[in-house]
């Protein structure tokens, strides 16, 4: 089976009226980039560390492609989410081999939103992972599940106003903090279902 290779993850977006209503309009649409989705699992600690796995652990090699695998999943969600919020617009998206159920539905939200506003997301985020920060359910290399939890920093991630140029960033917000992410293997491929900010504990 050919598993596709990615980079290391760490991969590492007037008047007064007009501005408030675009501040609204952003803060639900980055709410939905960064994982407002409902999550069954308990929030991640202060900083990203596996649930089940120590570092320390000797894993099998289906085991370890596994978690290789579950990485690139979510770094190939994470990429076609700042392509398409790069332009407003999912036309020649490939989101869908990434991202299912409410992780996809949240990403179209936000692109729609974005859309009907005139806000583009410039720049990208810095996404902190490893392999120990997956946690694969069970049957190891050949579970179908898993958990993964991420370092997710948008500071360099700016919604802008297309036509002004100008950030449209509500002010205040937590900018780096930690998310967790379920993903499922369907057929080959693994793909997120769902994930969830968790933006009082920092990373």
């Amino acid at each position: 089976m050919t598993h596709e290779h990615r980079s290391p993850m760490s991969f590492a977006i007037r008047n007064h009226n007009r501005r408030a209503a675009l501040s609204a309009l952003v803060l639900a649409a980055l709410a939905m980039a960064a994982g407002c989705s409902s999550g069954n699992q308990d929030t991640a600690a202060a900083s990203p560390t596996p649930s089940s796995a120590e570092p320390s652990k000797t894993v099998s090699a289906d085991e370890a492609q596994a978690r290789k695998d579950v990485l690139a999943a979510y770094q190939g969600m994470t990429e076609e989410r700042v392509a398409a919020y790069a332009k407003a617009s999912l036309a020649g998206s490939r989101i869908t081999k990434y991202a299912t159920g409410a992780a996809l539905r949240d990403v179209k939200d936000a692109v729609f939103v974005n859309m009907r506003n005139g806000i583009v997301v410039k720049g990208e985020p810095q996404v902190i992972a490893s392999q120990h920060d997956v946690s694969l359910g069970s049957g190891g290399g050949t579970a179908r599940r898993a958990t993964l939890r991420v370092c997710f920093d948008t500071n360099t991630w700016d919604p802008v106003d297309k036509k002004t140029g100008k950030s449209v960033a509500p002010p205040g917000q937590v900018k780096r903090y930690t998310i967790t992410a379920h993903l499922q293997k369907q057929s080959s491929q693994w793909r997120v279902t769902d994930e969830k900010a968790d933006k009082e504990r920092t990373c």
